[in-house]
């Protein structure tokens, strides 16, 4: 089985624009909210504008609140499952009264479920959030325990805690018109500042008409006067950011010319210093130099870390983040983007949680207003996409790659090259799903926009390659996948190092296609080169050096060599358990192929054996109606005949 991606389920559009939960205590407070809502006038400027949760209407209806008293035991209703289910967003109305409710608390729980937590808005009334984390408050406490903490990968909740979005109607917080101002932002998609400007300039044209037969002359000379003062204001702003960024260039570059210097020009030889010298000066230098600047510090740590992973060397690049921390935890975005790149390291080093707990860092440092920052919000989840593909998680890897591209086509400056990564990741995924044509057409429309930002000889080219090779792999297209793999590895040989483990991973799917085709002799060489990369890559067991030798012990078995073949099937499971950490689906994977060597070898009873353990392996990890899972069951079928 190689290594996973995820697909792109269709769904039908919502029944309701948003599900209001909330206490019966607070029902008078649900009414007027409800009413709030529907009743609100999107700004005519803003009505059809596309952002990450569709086109805006131009009036969020229909709102569903209106639900039976509760029982005092059982679950919630069939009709407010179904409504949870049929909802874009879920609004919860906070107060302490909420935080004790069973219901709302489900209600949360089940919304979750479906649509994961980033569709989940809070809107304080009453009580303070957060205060149960401080003892002698937790009467006070608003925020019910699952809005508090995100859903897990099992789908479950956890106890990783969450940052909810919430709007606050109190007169000390937001007051009413901002709160409801927010909710609606969260509802659209829209920009909060944006909102608020295009309802401003309305109700100051409202004003406008209704004054204008007394005081034209006043109002007119003041509306001139707010917007050439808004104006002044927004240009101070952006002269501000410009400012900040020119000093930042400037720091920056400074820096990186100092990197160059010699320390001691009498004993160093300026032709004689690696790369590897300079990135360790770099990263020694941005750490001791611009600890009082770690917005800078960030920006260049992420730098050196993508260095790093470039060349392969992901022991470098988890050692230089790790060391530059602190300075990341206080950069704000800057270190978000810096934790994404770690994130990416953990995934090639096979720590998943890790990876994960990095990309869920790195979107709590992005705030929780999901209309800022949208490409490094489509970055991360880009990244925890990866992160479930290694984990063979469709489901959440699916969802998040949808998150991604609904964020890229959101804005309108996103380059063409971050789409085609969207695409080819999703095109993967539509792959391990058994939906090979429309994974061909993600991947083709993917490799298209590579070619034409990047060049026919680019690396995100040869990644392209091997992505559509992967594809007519598993659709069984063998003599075209064989013509796509030598595309991607002639590219491949061209750009890196012969040592690179990008590179170790196109060998190793040349050599299941040419296993696939009887080259046994061929398929042999690439997987031997593949799993040699790796081993002197990571210098401990991985997932990827067992992938590479499940195929090596196929080929091995074919030419008779038994004994040799369950040697390498046995180091190989060696590798997925230290490499995964944990049952994975590849484990399965490897059971029924060790049961195809013992039955080629007249071994039956023990193929049989480890056909039924690599089956169960498989529907307790994928499940029975999984496509590789009934694949590998009519292997197993076979066998038995």
């Amino acid at each position: 089985m190689a290594e996973p991606d995820t697909s792109t389920a269709a769904h039908a559009a919502p029944a309701y624009r948003a599900f209001i939960s909330y206490s019966h205590r607070d029902k008078a407070f649900a009414q007027k909210l409800h009413w709030q809502i529907e009743g609100y006038r999107i700004p005519a400027k803003l009505v059809g504008r596309k952002t990450v949760v569709g086109e805006t209407p131009r009036r969020l209806r229909p709102v569903f609140r209106d639900r039976e008293e509760l029982p005092a035991s059982g679950d919630l209703s069939a009709e407010l499952s179904a409504a949870l289910r049929n909802s874009m967003f879920l609004v919860v109305i906070c107060s302490p009264a909420s935080a004790r409710s069973r219901w709302v608390n489900e209600e949360i729980r089940q919304f979750k479920q479906v649509h994961g937590d980033s569709r989940v808005l809070a809107i304080v009334v009453d009580g303070e959030p957060h205060a149960s984390e401080t003892p002698g408050r937790e009467d006070l406490e608003c925020f019910p325990p699952a809005l508090r903490v995100r859903l897990g990968p099992d789908g479950e909740l956890s106890d990783i805690p969450a940052e909810p979005i919430a709007a606050d109607v109190r007169r000390h917080a937001d007051g009413e018109r901002l709160a409801l101002q927010k909710l609606v932002a969260g509802l659209t998609g829209l920009k909060l500042d944006e909102l608020v400007q295009r309802e401003t300039q309305r109700r100051i044209a409202q004003m406008t008409v209704i004054a204008a037969g007394a005081v034209s002359g006043m109002v007119v000379t003041g509306g001139l006067a707010f917007y050439a003062n808004s104006l002044r204001i927004e240009a101070d702003h952006q002269r501000g950011i410009a400012e900040r960024e020119a000093e930042a260039a400037r720091v920056a570059s400074d820096y990186l010319v100092g990197t160059f210097e010699l320390s001691n020009p009498a004993t160093e030889n300026p032709r004689t210093i690696t790369a590897l010298t300079i990135l360790g000066r770099s990263a020694e230098r941005a750490r001791s130099e611009l600890a009082d600047q770690p917005e800078i510090q960030s920006r260049l740590l992420a730098t050196l870390g993508r260095a790093y992973n470039n060349l392969g060397l992901f022991n470098e690049a988890a050692a230089v983040f790790e060391a530059g921390m602190p300075a990341i935890r206080r950069s704000g975005a800057d270190g978000a983007s810096a934790l994404l790149v770690l994130s990416a390291t953990k995934v090639r080093q096979g720590r998943f949680d890790d990876a994960l707990a990095a990309t869920r860092q790195a979107e709590a440092m992005l705030g929780p207003d999901l209309t800022q920052h949208p490409r490094l919000r489509a970055a991360a989840a880009l990244t925890e996409g990866r992160v479930w593909i290694s984990r063979s998680n469709p489901k959440a890897g699916i969802a998040a790659f949808d998150r991604a591209l609904a964020y890229y086509r959101a804005d309108p400056k996103t380059p063409r090259t971050a789409i085609a990564t969207a695409l080819q990741n999703r095109g993967i995924l539509l792959s391990d799903d058994g939906q090979f044509a429309a994974a061909e057409a993600s991947l083709t429309e993917a490799l298209r926009l590579s070619e034409i930002e990047r060049g026919a000889t680019h690396l995100s080219t040869g990644k392209a390659w091997f992505a559509l090779a992967q594809n007519s792999y598993n659709a069984g297209e063998l003599p075209k996948a064989r013509t796509q793999i030598a595309n991607a590895l002639r590219i491949q040989r061209q750009v890196l190092d012969k040592d690179n483990p990008i590179l170790a991973d196109t060998l190793s799917m040349q050599g299941q296609i040419l296993q696939g085709l009887g080259d046994r002799a061929a398929g042999e060489r690439a997987l031997t080169e593949a799993v040699a990369i790796y081993k002197r890559t990571f210098g401990r067991p991985h997932h990827l050096i067992g992938i590479a030798e499940v195929y090596l012990g196929l080929i091995q078995s074919e030419e008779g060599r038994t004994e040799a073949a369950l040697a390498t099937l046995d180091d190989a499971k060696r590798n997925y358990d230290v490499g995964y950490g944990e049952l994975h689906p590849n484990h399965g994977d490897l059971l029924v192929n060790r049961a195809r060597v013992l039955a080629r070898a007249g071994r039956m009873d023990e193929a049989r054996r480890d056909c039924a353990a690599g089956i169960k392996i498989l529907n307790d990890t994928l499940g029975p109606k999984a496509s590789f899972t009934r694949t590998m069951a009519e292997t197993c079928r076979k066998l038995a005949v």
